[in-house]
């Protein structure tokens, strides 16, 4: 359940906000680059917000192919989002993730796009992780990827064995506060910062369809397991986020959508998640954030209450409000 902080110590929690503030300006905010892959409306529609720290940009496999080149070739180039993108990628300072979506592009996980789209995006991976970029794939795009990894091509077995069978509707989603914190993923990682227990309880609204995945005991490659989960309380567990190096750089998996999330169970620090909202939103969104907050404290209603900051933090993750 979250953290509901009681009316009456209103004014020691305001007291405390300078403290707080001035923890939080020894923190070195981290920049990210997020280039999202699709050529139609996702079915993961989560997005990051573009502020000071993150720049987010959506492009179409043909524009990838396009950047792939230029980065590959290092060439140069007029158009604005590829320059952004290459500038990033050569500061050194910059996290950047190459962010497949799950999409019909992903043909329910048999390949992306096409043959020749699918044989270009090992060919982008294993040019992109030398620069110590990152790959994210979720659900489909995850079973498009491991579906069609090569061992020859990608120098060592699939470490993840897409199986048959999937999940849909109500899921429930658990993991260590700590691996989370060590994720190299800027949303994994927030959540780990804004929670105030040692475990992460979130439920989701999985889609119909969505892909079930496990660790391929025979790769010798290691798979850092982050989070698990049930679509039931009398069903097998499940991995739903997980990483593993590759090159230089992180593939990052997931087995459900964030802009699915329902409902934060475990309990968040309510100051740091003023912190990230404040600097993934603004000074104005925050402001509404604590208006909603402090009404709902009011209100005495602790479902009202959840529901604010489980809205919060879907928002924080997807993009998408309510």
């Amino acid at each position: 359940m979250a953290e509901f902080l009681p009316v009456n110590i209103k004014i020691e929690e305001n007291e405390n906000k300078n403290e707080n503030k001035n923890e939080n300006k020894d923190k070195k905010e981290e920049n990210i680059c997020v280039v999202s892959i699709t050529n139609s409306n996702p079915y993961d529609t989560s997005e990051l917000i573009n502020n000071s720290n993150t720049y987010y940009t959506n492009i179409n496999y043909k524009q990838l192919k396009e950047l792939y080149y230029i980065i590959k070739n290092d060439s140069l180039t007029e158009n604005m989002v590829y320059k952004n993108v290459v500038n990033y990628i050569k500061d050194g300072k910059t996290k950047i993730f190459f962010d497949f979506k799950c999409s019909s592009d992903c043909h329910s996980g048999q390949y992306f796009v096409d043959k020749d789209t699918t044989l270009l995006i090992f060919k982008l991976i294993n040019v992109m992780t030398r620069k110590k970029c990152n790959i994210v794939v979720g659900d489909h795009s995850m079973a498009a990827l491991f579906n069609n990894w090569n061992q020859y091509r990608m120098d060592f077995k699939s470490p993840i064995i897409v199986q048959n069978e999937t999940t849909n509707g109500h899921f429930k989603m658990y993991g260590e506060k700590q691996d989370f914190l060590n994720s190299v993923h800027p949303i994994l990682k927030n959540l780990g910062d804004m929670s105030s227990d040692d475990k992460i309880d979130i439920e989701f609204s999985n889609m119909s369809g969505t892909k079930i995945y496990s660790i391929n005991t025979e790769s010798t490659v290691p798979v850092k397991v982050i989070s698990k989960g049930k679509p039931g309380r009398d069903t097998d567990e499940q991995i739903v986020h997980s990483e593993f190096k590759y090159r230089n750089g992180i593939i990052i998996i997931s087995a459900t959508h964030w802009c699915n999330l329902t409902e934060v169970n475990s309990n968040v620090d309510i100051d740091k998640l003023r912190t990230q909202y404040t600097a993934q939103f603004g000074e104005t969104e925050a402001l509404n954030f604590e208006v909603q907050y402090q009404c709902s404290i009011q209100s005495g209603c602790v479902k009202e209450q959840k529901r604010v900051i489980s809205d919060s933090v879907k928002y924080m993750c997807s993009g998408k409000k309510g």
